[in-house]
């Protein structure tokens, strides 16, 4: 199936040199539509925003949604924090200023879904938390919710096979001193795309983030922080044979917010992997029934 190709590309946000970018899908026919907002994964360590999954770009024209797929910069060039703060300019820049850029009544950037898949879905959960007034609805998919859960505290192998490369062979992309950058290329050919096997072997994920103590990391441990700070409406998807990112890391996020009485469905396909969403002819209609009923 041919690739479904963004409509418009923008830039919402200068740091330095870098312009951070977003695509843009609209549906054929636009009226006030609401936005659905896609953070690409890779453990903020790699990854890029043409790797939203091919349901999200399709269901722009079944559902009237203008779905967006937005960069932001990579660790550990810049700390967790400082990504968190492009995603939230990322937001502003789509409530305040997007409605310029496409027409009058053409987008209504009141109605927000923010999702993502593995570090995208952490982001929208931080969205979630901490974004003011919060978004709509949020859709973490199979998301890292915890740096320091045991899934990343443990060395794992190397996920169906992928290289694992060397603290050597990774050295200039683990240079702090490195100039930021806001994508990677693919696997295999990107040395860049070797980072999250390398940090799943190496158990370091919240030191890559630049929050390696308690104190610092607290912030990002996202069911500790449901009490204080709420969710939005979710819908959580990840399969319980997740070798990229154990499903107790969604599980735990699940259970503080069904505790809260806060409104969850949870999705935990048996048997199923990392990009469970990805084929070409995968469809989810709980989720986008789930979605829509609160945009």
């Amino acid at each position: 199936m041919a690739s479904i190709q963004p409509d418009k590309t923008l830039f919402y946000k200068s740091s330095g040199s870098i312009e951070i970018p977003m695509d843009i899908y609209l549906p054929k026919s636009t009226q006030n539509a609401p936005v659905l907002l896609w953070f690409h994964g890779g453990g903020l360590l790699q990854g890029r925003r043409d790797l939203i999954s091919p349901h999200m770009r399709r269901n722009v024209q079944t559902h009237g949604y203008i779905c967006i797929s937005a960069d932001y910069r990579l660790t550990p060039q810049v700390n967790v924090g400082e990504v968190f703060e492009d995603v939230k300019n990322c937001i502003s820049f789509i409530r305040t200023q997007l409605p310029s850029h496409l027409g009058e009544n053409v987008v209504d950037s009141t109605r927000l879904a923010v999702s993502g898949s593995s570090a995208g879905g952490f982001l929208a959960l931080l969205a979630g938390l901490y974004v003011d007034p919060k978004p709509n609805v949020i859709i973490p998919i199979y998301p890292i919710t915890d740096p320091l859960g045991t899934f990343f505290t443990n060395s794992q192998p190397a996920p169906n096979g992928r290289y694992s490369a060397s603290k050597e062979e990774m050295s200039f992309h683990l240079d702090l001193n490195a100039d930021p950058i806001t994508s990677s290329g693919k696997v295999p050919d990107d040395p860049r795309s070797h980072m999250y096997v390398y940090m799943l072997k190496t158990a370091n994920l919240a030191e890559l983030w630049g929050v390696p103590d308690d104190k610092n990391v607290a912030p990002y441990r996202v069911s500790r922080r449901i009490h204080d700070h709420g969710l939005p409406p979710a819908y959580v998807l990840h399969g319980d044979a997740d070798t990229a990112v154990g499903v107790e890391q969604s599980d735990e996020v699940v259970g503080a917010m069904l505790g809260l009485g806060l409104t969850v469905q949870y999705e935990r396909p048996h048997g199923e992997d990392h990009f469970l969403d990805d084929a070409d002819d995968y469809e989810n209609s709980e989720l986008y029934s789930f979605v829509m009923r609160y945009l």
